[in-house]
């Protein structure tokens, strides 16, 4: 695995920051109005709906580590864009050749990894393990995070182990998440003044967001480790997988509390933006399963691999 990114992953990051970074609707939209596709939606749907898709499946050969890039970048700007899921839907069926329309993001799928399924509203079809489901009985329930709705839908979802590539997308977008509450919290940290000072310069700010970024960057090695593990058929694929997703959920809601200590009053009103970053991280931390449930199955793949 290369320990750096790409020039082309790199520029991929680059390409979709500057697509979405003056889209038309956002997280803060959300809360008092109904989700509708942002502008820069239809561009990601049809732009980038082929990252980490196999040239077998139908896609440009490019890997999993470049769609990762991409939805990190989501994460980071709290994108209410159904392209990460539809991304995450289009893995789990990229061991067979993909029908063009769903390349081109012209039919959007959605995952159904758990009893709920995000814009299963908004979805032309659904996925269930490696299985393309065009219609099902879809239920609106009320999500934390209005930007992500949520649906029940009438399908049985399949053992997470099947939707490994799935899971990923969320950790990507948890490490994303965390890394934008870190940036907003940095930024709070190096203007606000308090008894005449910074309060970037007090200890209690300066170690908090330390531990933040750390949290972070390993949630995002691990992610992309479990990612390049993945692809190629790693013996320790699953346990990397449970552990990146436990990772990056924790990193997520950690940092978004964090940043809301670092706005102090003002982090708890609904006129500032970290309880957008909260809303965020728990509604991806608990989709595809929950944190201390993947800690818990990572635990047991590793005491069974020391047993085998």
């Amino acid at each position: 695995m290369r320990a750096t990114f790409t020039q082309e992953q790199l520029e991929i990051a680059k390409t979709v920051r500057a697509i979405v970074e003056d889209a038309d609707f956002t997280a803060r939209d959300a809360l008092g109005a109904p989700w509708r596709a942002p502008s820069c939606d239809a561009a990601l749907l049809s732009d980038f709906g082929v990252l980490g898709v196999p040239e077998a499946a139908g896609g440009a050969g490019s890997g999993l580590i470049d769609l990762m890039v991409a939805v990190e970048v989501l994460g980071e700007l709290l994108v209410p864009s159904r392209f990460p899921f539809h991304a995450a839907a289009v893995q789990l069926l990229s061991g067979r050749t993909l029908p063009a329309d769903v390349l081109e993001g012209r039919r959007v799928l959605t995952p159904v990894l758990d009893s709920f399924a995000a814009y299963a509203e908004q979805a032309d079809g659904f996925v269930v393990g490696d299985r393309l489901v065009d219609a099902a009985e879809v239920t609106p329930r009320r999500s934390f995070d209005p930007s992500v709705p949520l649906s029940g839908v009438a399908l049985e979802p399949v053992p997470a182990e099947t939707t490994q590539r799935a899971v990923l997308v969320l950790a990507a977008q948890l490490c994303g998440v965390a890394q934008g509450a870190i940036e907003l919290a940095a930024a709070q940290a190096r203007t606000r003044r308090q008894f005449g000072r910074i309060i970037g310069s007090f200890q209690g700010v300066a170690f908090q967001l330390a531990e933040a970024a750390v949290a972070r960057k390993a949630a995002w090695d691990l992610t992309l480790y479990a990612a390049w593990a993945v692809e190629h058929g790693r013996p320790d694929a699953a346990i990397q997988v449970h552990a990146a997703k436990a990772a990056a959920g924790h990193a997520a809601v950690f940092a978004a509390e964090r940043c809301i200590q670092v706005h102090g009053g003002m982090g708890i009103t609904m006129e500032a933006d970290p309880h957008l970053y909260l809303r965020r991280a728990f509604v991806l931390d608990a989709l595809g399963g929950s944190g201390s449930w993947h800690r818990r199955r990572t635990g047991e793949l590793r005491v069974r691999s020391r047993r085998g």
